[in-house]
């Protein structure tokens, strides 16, 4: 089979270009669409690309790689969307008939992603996730560096976050029993090499192990939010609302401050009401994005106004309309989901 991209760690060979603009923007519309819904397959996603990334940087591949490694990790389980939830969320052991299954998954999102240009050399990492380096693996029974070593990589962290996490068939492992199981798969299971080092980097604590718990991507990075709405009830309500999730939260009244904050220091999120005191919330987010281009921008509104302001979505770069009054729980989400794909959205374009 031919591979793409890097090969081997001493030998990184030809690597593919990075996708155009446009191609990621396309590719992320598709992730986002095919990355499972519910919170635990999509919190095991993030922190198998989380993990996957920080090893990549440990063991110097070429930057160039990057956005493929980002898309195979957080897709390699997207073929399980053909496997039903009995089987997915069984509290026993499969059956035989239930693992081959399971086991054409990763064909399966071989398959779903292959076709598309910018996810063709991420599609290879997603068949090879199960290949093992003695060969014994699935679906191809490819033995060491035939394996591509992002294919490698993935294997390697997926197995890891799977242990420390819950499943629906046992309790999580705690982190040295998993390293434990993690080197008893050296050199049969895991590429020896590539599993000292991800073990380093725990015990040196370079990775932030989560056991589970979903968080956002770069979990020692904290995104910085300005909201701005003119209304004192509104303005409590937000941070009342966020208070729970790990963001930098500043609360303004005005576009000029919010222009102020994005000047000042990196902004992933900018929040506005319909009406701030000295412009409209739709000129506010037109005018932010020559000098924040990349960050999320949502509109607060009531749902008698939601017609009205559709019309601006385009031209301000809205991502989503919240709808006042919203139910505090709901809306964390929307913002802990918009933020998790401005970091995917960093992590593709290098940043």
């Amino acid at each position: 089979m031919e591979e793409n991209g890097v090969n081997s760690l001493d030998d990184p060979g030809r690597a593919e270009p990075a996708p155009a603009r446009e191609e990621l923007d396309a590719a992320l519309a598709l992730a986002r669409a095919i990355l499972p819904r519910d919170p635990v397959t999509r919190g095991h996603s993030l922190r198998v690309m989380d993990y996957a990334l920080a090893l990549a940087r440990r063991v110097k591949l070429p930057r160039i790689v990057f956005p493929h490694l980002v898309f195979g990790s957080l897709l390699h389980d997207c073929g399980k969307g053909g496997v039903s939830d009995h089987i997915l969320q069984k509290p026993g052991p499969l059956t035989p008939s239930q693992m081959r299954l399971m086991g054409l998954h990763s064909e399966r999102g071989h398959t779903i992603t292959r076709c598309v240009g910018p996810l063709e050399t991420a599609s290879l990492f997603i068949r090879q996730h199960h290949e093992r380096w003695d060969g014994h693996g699935y679906p191809d029974g490819l033995r060491e560096e035939e394996i591509h070593v992002c294919s490698r990589i993935i294997t390697l962290v997926d197995v890891f976050d799977a242990l420390t996490s819950h499943r629906p068939y046992r309790k999580r492992m705690p982190v040295q029993a998993a390293m434990g199981v993690m080197r008893s798969g050296r050199g049969s299971r895991f590429d020896p090499e590539l599993t000292d080092t991800f073990l380093a980097m725990i015990r040196e604590k370079m990775v932030n192990v989560r056991q589970g718990r979903a968080t956002f991507f770069r979990p020692w990075f904290t995104p910085a939010l300005v909201a701005a709405e003119a209304s004192s009830s509104l303005r409590h309500a937000l941070a009342r609302s966020l208070g729970p999730c790990p963001v930098q939260l500043t609360v303004v009244a005005s576009g000029e401050e919010v222009f102020n904050q994005v000047e000042t220091g990196p902004v992933e999120m900018i929040l506005v009401g319909e009406a701030l005191s000295d412009m409209t919330g739709a000129e506010c987010l037109w005018l932010s994005r020559e000098l924040a281009p990349r960050s999320v921008r949502l509109m607060l509104c009531p749902f008698n106004r939601l017609e009205v302001l559709v019309a601006h979505r385009e031209q301000a770069g809205i991502y989503r309309f919240v709808v006042v009054p919203w139910q505090e729980r709901a809306f964390r989400e929307l913002v802990e989901e918009a933020l998790v794909w401005r970091q995917i959205y960093g992590a593709v374009k290098g940043e």
